[in-house]
């Protein structure tokens, strides 16, 4: 009985804890910090960020090297909105700086529709 009150209370901690942190880079040429298989990017289009983002964004169809698909303290994807509203770069896989870039992904050609074994997040704080 004390098991599962001691499982309910982790799961309920669990579910009211914040939005993971996204690792962003900085935009200068000597402390980006991103691998050099990804950009350090200004992720304009993600929601819910203010001032928007930047992120190590990985290649079209590529994501992190060495680290399961499913490891989103180290790679992720987020809804990205094109202009007209619609999503654009939901396939585009972000990494923490430092982590390399050279894994393809499952539907690589799929590009906005690609990379769907990486986690989607709803949002980075």
């Amino acid at each position: 009985m004390k098991l599962l009150a001691i499982l309910g209370i982790a799961s309920l901690a669990a579910a009211l804890a914040p939005p993971p942190v996204c690792e962003q880079c900085r935009p200068l040429p000597n402390e980006n910090k991103c691998d050099i298989t990804t950009s350090c990017v200004y992720v304009w289009g993600h929601k819910g960020s203010t001032p928007a983002p930047y992120y190590c964004a990985c290649r079209a169809g590529y994501r992190a090297t060495g680290y399961g698909a499913d490891d989103w303290t180290k790679q992720w994807r987020l809804p990205w909105y094109g202009g007209n509203g619609d999503p654009s770069q939901e396939g585009r896989v972000f990494v923490k700086p430092g982590v390399k870039c050279d894994t393809l992904c499952d539907s690589w050609w799929l590009g906005a529709k690609g990379c769907q074994e990486v986690t989607l997040k709803d949002s980075c704080l």
